[in-house]
């Protein structure tokens, strides 16, 4: 191996390509510092690598070695965050290279150098004189009167003083009268609201337990009934940490519809702290702006969903997880990490508590806060049992059985009469179907055909409206057929609930009444669902006609009445999760109603009004209903007692499935014999985007045995004649199967 000239460097860089490795390239001239990006070439492409590490020497032969093309003036890897990104991949065996990238803005991912908003401070470095100024420039005399007394003056502070503020104050630049300094914009903050409102004890307890280990690791579980005031606790907390002037906090939130309302609410309670976000539905320069604002510190609060668990941020101090057993914290595609778990392991790395909050803990995380004869007590318990509204009490839920009071047009009579209650008393009513579009099923009763998804194992959704039918796993469209193409029978018609029939029906019976759809069709535009919450609170809306869009986080004080129209289906699910799920979400919703000093009420038709689940949902008992459910997975073996983890394959040819799949199962059982290993299935939905679909379970006692027999079986899937035809993916802890 021949050692290269001193001007010359072997710079090791992590690329974005499913290879679990970083790449040796030769760098001459210039200097480049490890994090740095760099554009290099790979098979026949330009990509944007990150330098991971600078060396003389490389087990690749010098002259075999290329170029950097060219060094990026960004150092993006952040050394406080490579550990976590490192744990991540080993973990969930995913190349390193690929989990940085994928962390990163979409405009460091580019092969350009990333360009933000520049943002600006103003000096006065001199004095201006007076005869500088005439007697007609009143805005040249307000900036000068305003740099006088201030000496600094940020961009947002001269809008106020005049719009044409820019146009002044360059001649002054220009003069050597101020100085312009650019800094890490973020957004200003709102004036703070004026009177913040009482901690009752339970909250004030709250605080104060986890500010006494506020300088060591311990996760804590906020568990608050709905309305208990978790929020607050938020805020105080974050302002006790935060007082310490270089420190951080990360606050990540399940969905982006939760955002604007939690900022809003932070910036009016914490308005000393410069708060930015990062969620989707932001503008790439936006994210970027963020993103570097988080990074340098000027950032103090971060909201943002699952991805921002990766955000640089060099004085984090607190980590929250707002609603933390929310399915929406599990990436589904990629690397299928949990958010939560990879929160729980950079609070750890870093020493600091982490605060997770929910009214309907996730099995895992009750599991771990209560402790019982199979194990100990890991994570801090602090409980909110009242509401932090003074006399605003829980709703009363009730059932209506179906059986007795039949529904028409999914409504039942006494529904109808507790909204028609409501529309005379100027109270607004929610009624919750998670089903968007018209109806979920086309269907004749002649031959009993339904209109199904050709790419798909899943059923065409009605949207009248538009007169198509809509497949919402895949996106194939069609029109609505005149008659049934199996018999030709032309009394083809919808069958069952969704929102736009629902919404149809109220119209009709309450044609006086201003009602409102919120859901993933009518929400679409980027202030969408804002304006309509808005209008929710100023009184505009009368009936809110939703999805789980609005089982969680709203606050609207003068609704009083939630009716929940389908849940049955959830009874018969396959899912091992299903009935924690909807127990979560009966409960969210529920707790939209009665959070002002008017009563709340809660209908629920179902067919199963004596169901487990209801008896529990109605004594808004969550703890029994958890503790009842945990007793059931340990006897049947499942997480959370338990540890899973999936391998998912798909492929035009099912029997290529089938082949890899068996080999893959045979492989394991002979690597380790603590780890049980189902025969391949196929799932509930057995074909996807024109993808045949399988899939091979493994359990396990320990995340250790996983752990050890993955580290052997990965490079074996990987070097498989099939591996390379077919798509794979393992899913570590898998939400569903």
């Amino acid at each position: 191996m021949t050692t290269p000239p001193l001007t010359s460097h072997i710079l090791s860089v992590a690329l974005d390509v499913p290879l679990d490795r970083a790449f040796d390239y030769l760098h001459h001239g210039t200097t480049v510092l490890v994090g740095q990006r760099v554009v290099v070439p790979f098979a026949g492409r330009r990509l944007v690598g990150v330098v991971m590490t600078i060396q003389q020497h490389s087990d690749i032969p010098l002259d075999k070695l290329k170029s950097v093309i060219q060094v990026l003036d960004d150092v993006v890897l952040d050394k406080q965050i490579q550990p976590l990104l490192k744990f991540c991949a080993d973990y969930y065996h995913y190349p390193f290279g690929q989990l940085l990238i994928s962390t990163l803005p979409l405009r460091l991912r580019q092969i350009k150098p990333a360009v933000s908003r520049k943002s600006f401070e103003y000096h006065l470095i001199k004095s201006v004189p007076e005869t500088r100024i005439e007697k007609r420039q009143l805005v040249l005399q307000r900036i000068v009167d305003a740099l006088s007394q201030h000496e600094i003056l940020t961009e947002h502070e001269l809008s106020a003083l005049s719009s044409s503020w820019r146009k002044w104050l360059q001649p002054l630049i220009d003069e050597g009268y101020v100085e312009a300094t650019e800094v890490i914009a973020v957004k200003p903050s709102v004036p703070a609201s004026a009177n913040p409102p009482v901690l009752n004890a339970e909250q004030s307890a709250a605080i104060e337990t986890v500010l006494a280990a506020r300088d060591t690791f311990k996760p804590w579980l906020l568990y608050g009934i709905t309305g208990s005031g978790k929020t607050e606790v938020y805020i105080q907390l974050l302002a006790a940490i935060l007082a310490d002037k270089n420190a951080q906090a990360l606050v990540l939130v399940p969905e982006i519809n939760l955002t604007p309302q939690l900022e809003a609410r932070f910036r009016s309670r914490l308005s000393q702290y410069p708060l930015v976000t990062l969620h989707s539905n932001l503008s790439e320069s936006e994210r970027l702006q963020n993103w570097l604002a988080a990074k340098s510190g000027a950032a103090k609060i971060v909201i943002g969903t699952r991805l921002s668990v990766f955000t640089p941020m060099p004085n984090l101090k607190l980590l929250i997880i707002d609603e933390e057993h929310d399915g929406s914290y599990k990436q589904q595609d990629g690397m299928r990490y949990h958010a939560r778990d990879v929160a729980m392991v950079r609070a750890k790395q870093l020493n600091i508590p982490i605060v997770l909050g929910s009214a309907t803990p996730s099995l895992e995380t009750w599991y771990n806060a209560t402790a019982s004869h199979h194990k100990k007590q890991s994570y801090g318990l602090i409980t909110l049992t009242q509401r932090a509204v003074t006399d605003a009490a829980l709703p009363n839920i009730r059932c209506i059985d179906i059986a007795k009071s039949p529904v028409e047009n999914g409504l039942s009579p006494l529904l109808i009469e507790a909204i028609r209650n409501r529309l005379a008393n100027q109270q607004q009513s929610l009624l919750f179907i998670n089903r968007r579009g018209y109806a979920p099923v086309l269907h004749c009763a002649a031959c009993q055909w339904h209109a199904s998804c050709m790419r798909c194992s899943a059923k065409l959704v009605v949207h009248l409206s538009q007169r198509r039918l809509k497949c919402h796993h895949c996106g194939h469209e069609q029109k609505i057929p005149m008659q049934c193409p199996s018999c030709g029978n032309a009394d083809i018609k919808p069958v069952g609930q969704a929102t736009q029939r629902l919404s149809q029906t109220l119209a009709h019976l309450f044609p006086d009444a201003r009602i409102a759809r919120v859901d993933r069709d009518s929400m679409r535009s980027k202030d969408a669902l804002t304006a309509m919450l808005s209008k929710v609170h100023a009184g505009e809306i009368d009936i809110l006609v939703g999805t789980q869009m609005l089982a969680k986080g709203h606050d609207f004080p003068n609704l009083t009445l939630v009716g929940v129209i389908d849940t049955d289906n959830a009874l018969y699910s396959p899912d091992f999760r299903a009935s924690e799920r909807l127990f979560s979400q009966l409960m969210q919703v529920s707790g939209r109603a009665g959070r002002g000093k008017m009563a709340g009420e809660v209908l629920i038709q179902t067919s199963f009004p004596d169901h487990d689940l209801f008896h529990a949902l109605r004594a808004q008992d969550y703890a029994e209903f958890a503790n009842a459910l945990l007793q059931e997975r340990i006897a049947m073996q499942f997480p959370p007692s338990r540890f899973f983890v999936l391998l998912k394959a798909e492929s035009n040819d099912f029997q290529q499935v089938l082949q890899f799949l068996t080999m893959a199962a045979n492989s394991a059982r002979q690597l380790r014999q603590d780890v049980l290993v189902y025969d391949p299935v196929r799932p509930q939905m057995e074909r996807l985007k024109s993808m045949e679909r399988g899939h091979v379970l493994l359990q396990a006692e320990k995340r250790q045995s996983l752990q050890q027999l993955l580290s052997a079986w990965v490079p074996e899937l990987r070097a498989h004649r099939l591996a390379s035809k077919i798509r794979w993916v393992l899913d570590i802890d898998p939400l569903e199967f």
